[in-house]
C-alpha cells in the first residue's frame, strides 16, 4: 500500500496536470550493503549554504542543531573555501579537483571546458565505485552530464520536483543537456529573464508553469507558508531527502553518490512552523556599506528581511537533514561510508549584497562548510588551517585507494591523509563576465593566508586590492589596503607571481578547448 506522503505527492501532480517524474517508494527496511571491499562515498551538497550563518560555525542563531549534533561524530572543518562564489565554478572545482582558471567553467550556464569535462570523481573512481548523480541546481546538472560516459545512474534534474521542466529532460536532445537548457529552458523560454526566442511558447510555457505553481502552493499553504521551494519548478524538501534515502537505500557494491540539493538557495521558502522563528531575537548584525561592485543595491532593511527567511530556510534544511542522519544510523550505513557534507558557495546579506550574484569575495560567499563522517567515527575533531573544495577529490582517491588523477590541484584534507598547514594560502575566483575560451580580463581573485584575506578586484569600475584582517574584522568592514602591513605587502608578491599563469588561456596539445 502506498504511503500517505507519495498520495500526496501524486494528487498535487494531479492537481497540476504535469506529467509525473518520479513516484518515490515508502521508506523500506534498510539492507545494507553487500560488499565491504571498499568504503561506499556520500557527498552531500546544500546549494548556496553558508558557514555565516550556520550554528555549528558560531552563528548566533541556533539555524541547525542538527547538523551540530552529527558534527559530534565527525571531523568539522573550520576554515574551508569555495574555489568560486557561484554554482558553476564553485560545482566543477568540488567534482574536478580544479580551480575555475583551470577547468574554465567559469560563466553562469558554463561547462568545463572539453579536454577536461569527465575528469571529476566519478571518473577517478570508476575502477572501484559505481557512480551516481544527482544535482536539483539546473547548472550542476549540466556538469555532471559531461561525466556521465562513467556514472552508472543520473538521476534526472526534475526527478524531486512536483512538476518537471519542459524540455530540459525531453529524449529529443538524447541527454545533452547542455543544447537543452541552452536553446529551449535559457534561450527560447528564458524564465522572465531578458527576451524570449519565441512570440508564444515563451510565455505559453511560463503561463502554465504559473498555473500549476500556484495550484500546487494553494495545496500545501497550511505547510508552507511563503509558498514552496523551487528549483524552475516547487519540490518539497522532504521529497528531495526521501530522494536521497531511497538512493542510498539501494546501494549494493562500493559506489560513489554525489546528491546536489537546491535548498537553501533562493527562494527561501521554510516550513510555516520555521517561517517567524527568528523574527523575534535580539540579533541584529551591522552591515557593512555598499561595495562598488553591488549591481543592485539592497536597503539595510532588505537584507536583514531576506536574513530572516534565509536563516529560517536553513532550519528547515536541518530538519530534513535529521531524518538522513537518523538513517545514517539505522542503516549500518555510517559504519560503511565516509560522509562529506558541503556547499558549492555561501550566500551574502551585507555590504548591500544579497545571493550571490556580484562577483565579490567575501567570507559569507566562499567561507562554506565541510563536515565529514569516517566509518565509525564516534568523536568531533576539529581542523583549524586552511583548506579548499579541490581537496576532497584527491582525499576521497586516497582514502578509497585510487590514484590521485595528475589534474586535481587539491591537497589532503588534514585527519583523511593530509597534515595540517598553517602556512598554506587557498583561492577563490570569479570571473563570469569572460568567455570560457580566451584569456580572463576582468575577474576577482582572493588569497587567504593566516587569517588575513587579499583580494584582487579587476573590473571596468573598480579595479585594486582589498586586505581584511579575519581575525580582528570577521565582517570585513575595514580595508587595510590604503596601509598594508608586512604580511599582505608579502601576499600581493605572491599574488602578483601567480596571476599571469592564471589569466592566460591554456590550449592543450589537441586544439581541444
Amino acid at each position: 500500500m502506498a504511503s500517505s506522503k507519495t498520495n500526496r505527492r501524486n494528487l498535487l501532480k494531479v492537481m497540476g496536470m504535469v506529467p509525473a517524474a518520479i513516484t518515490l517508494a515508502p521508506l523500506a527496511k534498510i539492507f545494507p550493503s553487500t560488499s565491504k571491499t571498499s568504503p561506499h562515498i556520500i557527498i552531500v551538497v546544500c546549494d548556496a549554504w553558508a558557514a555565516h550563518n550556520t550554528s555549528l560555525y558560531g552563528y548566533p542563531r541556533p539555524t541547525m542543531p542538527n547538523i551540530e549534533k552529527f558534527a559530534k561524530r565527525s571531523t568539522v572543518y573550520n576554515h574551508h573555501y569555495s574555489a568560486g562564489n557561484f554554482t558553476v565554478p564553485g560545482t566543477a572545482s568540488l567534482l574536478t579537483g580544479m580551480y575555475p582558471w583551470t577547468h574554465r567553467a567559469i560563466n553562469l550556464g558554463g561547462m568545463i571546458k572539453n579536454s577536461l569535462g569527465d575528469n571529476q570523481i566519478f571518473k577517478a573512481l570508476y575502477d572501484t565505485h559505481k557512480g551516481i548523480g544527482y544535482a536539483q541546481n539546473v547548472y550542476a546538472d549540466q556538469l555532471i552530464n559531461q561525466a556521465r560516459a562513467y556514472l552508472k545512474t543520473h538521476i534526472p534534474f526534475g526527478a524531486y520536483n512536483l512538476q518537471d521542466g519542459v524540455f530540459y529532460d525531453s529524449p529529443l536532445f538524447n541527454l545533452d543537456a547542455y543544447t537543452a537548457f541552452s536553446s529551449f529552458e535559457d534561450g527560447i523560454i528564458n524564465h522572465g529573464k531578458g527576451f524570449d526566442g519565441s512570440v508564444w511558447l515563451g510565455p505559453l510555457a511560463r503561463l502554465f508553469r504559473i498555473r500549476n505553481k500556484r495550484i500546487i502552493n494553494n495545496a500545501m499553504s497550511e505547510e508552507y507558508y511563503a509558498g514552496l521551494p523551487e528549483s524552475l519548478d516547487p519540490f518539497l524538501l522532504s521529497d528531495v531527502v526521501d530522494g536521497l534515502i531511497d538512493t542510498l537505500t539501494n546501494l549494493t557494491e562500493p559506489s560513489v553518490v554525489y546528491f546536489h540539493m537546491f535548498a537553501p538557495h533562493d527562494p527561501y521558502r521554510p516550513y510555516s512552523k520555521h517561517y517567524n522563528g527568528f523574527r523575534d531575537d535580539e540579533y541584529s548584525p551591522n552591515t557593512a556599506p555598499t561595495h562598488p561592485l553591488v549591481s543592485e543595491p539592497n536597503s539595510d532593511h532588505e537584507l536583514r528581511i531576506s536574513r530572516l527567511n534565509y536563516d529560517a530556510f536553513l532550519a528547515s534544511l536541518d530538519q530534513e537533514l535529521a531524518r538522513l542522519f537518523n538513517y545514517f544510523d539505522a542503516s549500518g550505513l555510517k559504519d560503511d561510508s565516509y560522509i562529506f557534507l558541503t556547499s558549492d558557495h555561501g550566500e551574502m546579506f551585507d555590504h548591500g549584497m544579497r545571493g550571490h550574484s556580484d562577483p565579490l569575495l567575501f567570507e559569507p560567499l566562499i567561507h562554506i562548510p565541510l563536515v565529514v563522517s569516517a566509518p565509525g567515527q564516534f568523536e568531533r575533531h576539529d581542523v583549524d588551517t586552511p583548506t579548499s573544495s579541490v581537496d576532497v577529490l584527491p582525499t576521497i582517491c586516497h582514502i578509497t585507494k585510487n590514484e590521485i588523477p595528475d589534474w586535481s590541484e587539491g591537497r589532503l584534507l588534514p585527519t583523511l591523509g593530509g597534515e595540517s598547514d598553517p602556512e598554506r594560502a587557498v583561492f577563490s575566483f570569479s570571473a563570469p563576465q569572460n568567455s570560457s575560451f580566451g584569456n580572463i580580463t576582468q575577474y576577482s581573485i582572493s588569497m587567504v593566508y593566516k587569517n588575513n584575506k587579499l583580494i584582487k578586484y579587476n573590473h571596468p569600475k573598480y579595479s585594486k586590492y582589498e586586505f581584511f584582517d579575519l581575525l580582528n574584522d570577521p565582517q570585513e568592514k575595514l580595508d587595510l589596503s590604503d596601509s598594508l602591513p608586512e604580511i599582505g605587502i608579502e601576499m600581493v608578491k605572491e599574488l602578483d607571481k601567480l596571476l599571469p599563469s592564471i589569466l592566460t588561456m591554456k590550449i592543450p596539445e589537441d586544439g581541444n578547448k
